[in-house]
């Protein structure tokens, strides 16, 4: 192999752009705690998941899976969960369009109707009256990273799907039948369902804007992602809020949305100072169970930000001189002295709580996490606090099979092998354990301004 001299420049430059926010892709956490927050928030509210956060969402993949099945009858399709998927994947991109058609064009990302795939559906959206696409790549893995495969476990565990398949149950019926509005109203609902049927005919690949009396835009001002407050339908807020809240099973949604509602009247939007305020009982007294699965929460988060804050420093140390850095030195940065005495309060109030013993059943991170726990608050000196820091994070990249550490320990030195990571730049937050996710639910339920 050798090098050439090129005669002139290529036709084409190309470079790497970051996520413009329309993927799944998060940086990736060298210690995974983001991972260990999640599955902390899931002990707070069992039911939703860090991507259901858009309460309307909840009523579009249930309306989407029944008018799959209604599909099923009226085409003669093959009765499968692989049809379905094909029909309700049909379903979520002619909703796209139609968010799109009534916004005419103008979603930018952010926006309270940006969906799952704004950008797919932005590409191939058009202005003026020509029939729009149907078959197109709303999103990359659809069934997974679409509405279907961010709702569909939470719809399971709340009951709204039958478990293990794809139907909705009759704990769904009242969302679904007031999909378009209000049940006996005077208005065009079976017009728009028969319109949103022509959509799932599979021998057609395009779409008119207008079926009889009903418009595509029309479509998507009642059902885009934010209609539920803009179109003041309080009825429906309610019926989403019992089946997401007061029929949450778990024992601790329900309270804690309830304090959140409270401290949201105060100002309070700080997980760690929202924590703090329920355990102090700031707002309303908290039952027992609850306040155990806070204490865990909080000494969590403490010691996540805690953690994560070390690991920054000695990767930071290492960057800035030169991508390698004597050992020692490295972990006198990481450790001084004088902050032990605050690791090892914080490890100790991690093991005190009587839910770390979840920690030890996940089956990923979790009994290591608590390993460093209980070796970081009995290390002998900051050498051996780095020294235990980075062999979890060794563990941590085992895990994800592919991943090498970060800093490899090269005869007394720390070496940089991953230098493209910037987080060790910017202030650590207070885990955020799902508390915006159901924030955003109460603001889309009316609950919460």
């Amino acid at each position: 192999m050798s090098l050439l001299i090129l005669k002139s420049p290529p036709k084409g430059l190309f470079w790497a752009a970051p996520s413009d926010g329309d993927t799944d892709f998060t940086p990736e956490d060298p210690l995974a705690l983001d991972y260990l927050g999640q599955q902390v928030g899931l002990w707070l509210f069992r039911d939703v998941t860090t991507r259901t956060s858009r309460a309307q969402n909840y009523a579009v993949v249930l309306y989407g899976l029944d008018l799959a099945d209604k599909a099923l009858s009226q085409y003669g399709y093959p009765s499968d969960d692989a049809m379905r998927i094909r029909l309700f994947e049909r379903w979520e991109r002619f909703w796209a369009l139609a968010t799109l058609q009534y916004r005419e064009g103008a979603v930018p990302s952010g926006d309270a109707d940006a969906m799952r795939g704004i950008l797919g559906v932005k590409r191939h959206w058009t202005p003026g009256n020509k029939p729009l696409p149907l078959d197109f790549t709303l999103i990359s893995r659809q069934s997974e990273l679409g509405g279907l495969g961010a709702y569909l476990s939470s719809l399971r565990r709340y009951g709204l799907v039958v478990e293990g398949s794809l139907r909705v149950t009759d704990r769904a019926r009242g969302i679904l039948e007031s999909f378009w509005s209000e049940p006996g109203k005077r208005d065009s609902a079976k017009l728009y369902e028969a319109y949103a049927l022509e959509a799932l005919n599979l021998d057609e690949s395009v779409i008119a804007r207008e079926s009889g009396a009903v418009t595509l835009g029309g479509l998507g001002r009642r059902s885009r992602l934010s209609v539920l407050g803009e179109q003041g339908r309080t009825q429906q807020q309610d019926r989403l809020w019992d089946a997401l809240f007061e029929q949450a099973r778990d024992g601790s949604t329900l309270p804690l949305a309830q304090q959140l509602i409270r401290a949201s009247a105060h100002g309070i939007l700080d997980t760690e100072t929202l924590i703090d305020g329920m355990l102090a009982e700031r707002w309303a007294p908290v039952p027992a169970a609850v306040s155990a699965k806070l204490q865990a929460a909080r000494a969590f988060g403490c010691l996540a930000k805690e953690v994560l804050g070390r690991f920054n420093r000695a990767y930071g140390y290492v960057h800035d001189h030169g991508w390698a850095a004597d050992a020692a030195d490295v972990a006198h940065e990481a450790f001084p002295a004088g902050e032990m005495a605050r690791l090892r309060s914080f490890c100790a109030d991690m093991l005190s709580v009587a839910d770390v013993v979840r920690f030890r059943k996940l089956q990923f991170h979790g009994p290591d996490f608590v390993t460093l726990v209980g070796r970081l608050i009995s290390a002998s000196d900051a050498s051996d606090a780095l020294n235990q820091l980075l062999a979890y994070h060794r563990a941590v990249q085992r895990t994800r099979r592919g991943g090498g550490a970060w800093l490899r320990d090269q005869q007394g030195k720390l070496v940089l092998q991953v230098a493209d990571y910037g987080g060790y730049r910017y202030p650590i937050a207070f885990p955020d354990l799902k508390f915006g996710v159901v924030r955003r639910l109460l603001s889309d339920l009316g609950r919460i301004a």
